[in-house]
């Protein structure tokens, strides 16, 4: 770790979103371009600026536009948020200052999230301390209920083995103020759930997230793979960003929900063919101009054969003249179709269908799935 840079590395998913979502807090709470702060390599690394801790304000209206509230540390824990209300107002924000001085030392317990060594030194604990925040280190120096109360009883829940086995592990100091951003990665779908897009690469995340939520709020589709695949589509259409086999075969989507009186994780992903198709800008561009779910749909769960057979069918209609058109004919139609464009004209449409069949059969036959 470089004196004025911390590298930072993909890891478990709460983690990725922290990180995430403290970029998040640079551009929106702070007015910081995350340009000016961190830097996203191809290796799926971002090297974040230590002396930004030294600049932040520490607050936000994130929670509230009308009472402030304490950065976004406050997170979903009552635990946390009763805390550090006691200890707002002159002694936080010195925690947070210190994360500027974090160094690396081999005989430090290395950390449950980060799996670094990183560590104050004992002279800043011990000014920490004198500031009456003893207590508060000790509490967030390890993994438990109060860092995110929903976790606490998910710990054997997490995949790719993320996750120490023993309910309670060491959380460095610099994890213990990223992690607390998470929620802010978080996009809430309209049933009250919340998901993240997890993947071994900032870039990819900081992209895929922030596109999930543009679709989100624009096209209101709930249904998570859908929104992926859209997200996948834009992200191919606007930074045409080349993804290594590594990162296409562990991109998930992270789901938070309540289920009774219980709070539920899942995780879902798309198959690395799928994505490979996505990723591919001719079949992109083609999915993105059809501008149809069930189309889209047909692609995610790999019937490209239907794609053919609808495009025969809307081929065959389109050849009558619409007063032509029997019952089922306009039923099929209707409830079809969604776009009017492509209702306006069925022939047009049709092409669009063979062509993409082509595409994703000519993508299959090059054999780029072994």
């Amino acid at each position: 770790m470089a004196d004025n840079v911390m590298k930072l590395y993909p890891g478990n998913w709460l983690y990725n979103a922290g990180v995430i979502g403290f970029l998040y807090s640079l551009e929106k709470v702070e007015k910081i371009p995350y340009e000016d702060v961190a830097n996203f390599n191809d290796d799926g690394s971002v090297e974040i600026k230590k002396d930004i801790f030294e600049k932040l304000k520490v607050r936000e209206r994130y929670f509230s536009e009308e009472k402030e509230k304490i950065s976004s540390i406050v997170g979903k824990s009552n635990l946390y948020r009763n805390y550090l209300q006691e200890v707002w107002k002159n002694k936080f924000p010195d925690y947070v200052k210190k994360l500027s001085k974090i160094e690396e030392k081999d005989d430090t317990i290395p950390c449950g999230l980060c799996y670094r060594k990183i560590h104050l030194s004992d002279d800043d604990i011990k000014e920490l301390e004198n500031l009456g925040l003893k207590k508060f280190l000790e509490g967030i120096s390890k993994f438990d209920m109060r860092h995110l109360s929903t976790l606490g009883p998910s710990m054997g829940e997490f995949p790719n083995g993320f996750w120490n086995n023993s309910k309670t592990f060491r959380v460095c100091p610099l994890c213990a103020y990223l992690i607390i951003h998470h929620h802010l990665s978080l996009v809430e779908l309209s049933d009250k759930s919340k998901i993240f897009v997890n993947a071994p690469s900032f870039k990819v995340m900081w992209h895929l997230n922030r596109y999930v939520k543009e679709i989100y709020e624009r096209e209101k589709i709930e249904v998570i793979r859908e929104l992926l695949g859209m997200s996948i589509i834009e992200l191919t259409l606007k930074l045409h960003i080349q993804l290594g086999k590594w990162t296409m075969m562990n991109v998930e989507v992270v789901s938070q929900y309540r289920e009774g009186d219980n709070d539920k994780i899942e995780f879902f992903s798309l198959p690395y063919e799928t994505i490979l198709l996505l990723l591919d800008g001719n079949i992109a561009r083609l999915i993105n101009d059809i501008g149809e779910i069930n189309v889209l749909n047909l692609v995610l769960d790999g019937k490209y054969r239907e794609i053919l057979d609808y495009g025969e069918r809307v081929f065959k209609i389109g050849l009558k003249n619409k007063n032509d058109w029997g019952k089922h004919e306009k039923e099929f139609i209707n409830k079809k179709i969604k776009m009017d464009k492509n209702k306006a004209n069925l022939i047009s449409f049709s092409q669009k269908l063979f062509k993409l069949y082509a595409l994703i059969e000519e993508k299959i036959g090059k054999g780029v799935y072994v």
